[in-house]
């Protein structure tokens, strides 16, 4: 039926669906969550003082690459699946 090589490319296709959906669900939470709790003290600090505005939210930015990338392969481990690296 499958060959050696053709069952791992559809195991890492599979996986790396599964790590879409887990990532992109963790996405959607992450931005209803800080819009929520920081989208209005955000928005003043915008108006109030641009330069320290952008300074925070790049570091918002890097802190959710990192959060999202620990929470998603802490589930991909504990589900078994291997990961694309």
């Amino acid at each position: 039926m499958f060959n050696m090589n053709e069952q791992r490319i559809w195991m890492l296709v599979r996986n790396f669906v599964i790590e879409l959906i887990v990532y992109s669900i963790l996405v959607v939470a992450y931005f209803v969550v800080a819009l929520r709790l920081l989208g209005e003290w955000l928005a003043r600090l915008f108006h109030s003082n641009l330069v320290t505005y952008a300074l925070i939210s790049l570091g918002l930015i890097v802190a959710q690459g990192v959060l999202l990338d620990v929470i998603t392969s802490f589930l991909l481990d504990r589900l078994n699946l291997s990961r694309l690296e």
